[in-house]
């Protein structure tokens, strides 16, 4: 199945306040390198074994985005649960909700979309990370923050 197949398979969430929200899960999440397409959620080196982490690789830092826009990355994660946040300028919640990515059997991309309002552009940041369901034992748990330029 394509990439773009996977993405118009639509699993919808309930987030918050009655708000509803669509997360795409897909296969794989990558991006272009010297034109040839790479799998951000490869574990041919062993390097996600046994690791818990939140990678977000969309959208770029400092990318001027707008409502609805696209988060991808990859994540193995308690319970395959990846929440999220978008903050303003001021610190204030713009949206939150989480998804699914990877989990105990490994790790797994996820996508998924962000409406939000501003009246002002602005710089926001998205958090997607993590919980800690061990009350500090072990490693810190993983966490990606990205500053963005959110249009109106």
């Amino acid at each position: 199945m394509t990439h773009g197949m996977m993405r118009m398979m639509l699993a919808g969430g309930a987030l918050g306040a009655g708000l509803t929200l669509a997360a795409v899960p897909v296969a794989a999440m990558g991006g272009l390198f010297g034109g040839e397409e790479t799998d951000n959620c490869s574990n041919e080196d062993g390097a996600f074994n046994d690791a818990a982490f939140v990678i977000a690789t969309g959208p770029k830092p400092g990318e001027r985005v707008e409502s609805g826009f696209e988060v991808t990355g990859c994540s193995r994660s308690f319970e395959s649960n990846v929440p999220w946040k978008l903050l303003a300028r001021d610190g204030s919640v713009l949206a939150s909700g989480h998804t699914s990515g990877g989990g105990v059997d490994g790790p797994g991309a996820f996508s998924f979309t962000i409406p939000y309002t501003v009246t002002v552009q602005q710089i926001g940041h998205l958090e997607v990370f993590d919980e800690d369901p061990s009350d500090g034992e072990g490693f810190p748990p993983g966490r990606t923050v990205i500053p963005l330029i959110l249009k109106p």
